[in-house]
């Protein structure tokens, strides 16, 4: 995992410093020249990395002028300073507005954890085997703009934006890629602010629940995701489901699948990481195995390798296993 703490976002190659330049120069040219092209190249041919290239750039050209200009900023200091090509860094960073990503969100407060307050697991659920576990980085920005709040993104080499943000007032927020259906009845459009970027930004600026489901309501939205939110200031958490035509936001009570899969448990909400609604009852029932005792401990450790996230392989629960453990896992490994 690669750490990373930027004073200012850097504009200019004097503006980024050496260590930036040095982290994003190895793993860019790994991303670029192998994580792109293996699996395209495998079954295609490099006329298909061109069209994926074009589908980048045309999702650029319909994103920009809905981007802050700070954001090009900062990727063209980045890419000057690691002599990356400016077009080459944009479209990594774009990557997720196309693709999105099939991760875990789990919220917990109130009586349900073991101290009262509320805690927040997002998994990564990416593939062990993916390039992308050999690019994990976290960047802790210390902005100098106005009304700034310090905050930390957690992602991969490449990406400016956030798949997860935290910042020091107690906002954490993550998404994770919602297929919906016509039973869903919302859109997509390509036309808007990438949604890793207005992630970003909200914990950015953003640390009451109030003020950052505004925020997501305010902007011209893109795909369809899920997004997990949790406050500091509120001690509690919210599932929310974003598209470009409405932000829904569930509670503990509200969301909409109630079934032998996915039971309603008080003061819990969660997504797993399959298509929703979900088939699958192993997330619910670890938690409500747990309620009242859930702790970030019980995030990590038996949460998050049962559902194959790429951070924690859920290989590695077996010396840990209870007999609730182990008939989930043996469910997913049938699956």
């Amino acid at each position: 995992v690669f750490f990373l703490m930027i004073r200012r976002p850097p504009r200019s190659t004097q503006g980024v410093s050496s260590a930036a330049s040095d982290v994003y120069k190895r793993q860019m040219y790994y991303f670029l020249k192998i994580m792109v092209p293996i699996p395209v190249a495998h079954f295609i041919c490099d006329y298909a990395i061109k069209f994926f290239y074009f589908a980048l750039d045309i999702t650029w050209l319909l994103t920009r002028s809905f981007t802050p200009q700070r954001f090009f900023d900062e990727m063209k200091g980045i890419s000057d300073g690691a002599n990356i090509p400016y077009m080459d860094f944009l479209r990594i960073s774009l990557f997720p507005e196309l693709i999105k990503a099939a991760c875990t969100l789990v919220g917990a407060w109130g009586n349900a954890t073991f101290d009262k307050n509320a805690y927040f697991l997002r998994g990564f659920d990416w593939d062990t085997n993916s390039p992308m576990q050999k690019s994990h980085l976290i960047v802790v920005y210390h902005s100098t703009e106005p009304d700034s709040i310090t905050y930390a993104t957690l992602g991969y080499c490449g990406l400016i934006g956030a798949l997860t943000v935290v910042n020091e007032k107690g906002l954490a927020l993550g998404m994770k890629h919602w297929p919906s259906t016509p039973n869903d009845n919302v859109s997509t459009q390509r036309a808007g602010k990438p949604f890793h970027f207005a992630l970003r930004d909200i914990g950015q600026f953003k640390y009451k629940l109030a003020d950052a489901i505004k925020e997501m309501n305010d902007i011209t939205r893109t795909v369809s995701i899920h997004i997990g939110l949790m406050t500091a200031e509120s001690n509690t958490y919210r599932e929310i489901r974003y598209s470009a035509d409405k932000v829904s936001v569930y509670d503990d009570k509200s969301y909409p699948q109630v079934d032998e899969y996915h039971p309603l448990i008080p003061g819990v909400t969660y997504v797993d990481r399959n298509i929703q609604p979900t088939d699958d009852d192993c997330l619910g029932s670890l938690l409500k195995s747990k309620h009242g005792k859930i702790t970030p401990e019980f995030f990590f450790r038996e949460l998050a390798p049962l559902h194959r996230s790429g951070a924690v392989s859920y290989t590695h629960l077996r010396a840990h296993e209870t007999s609730l453990h182990l008939v989930c896992r043996l469910l997913l490994e049938k699956k």
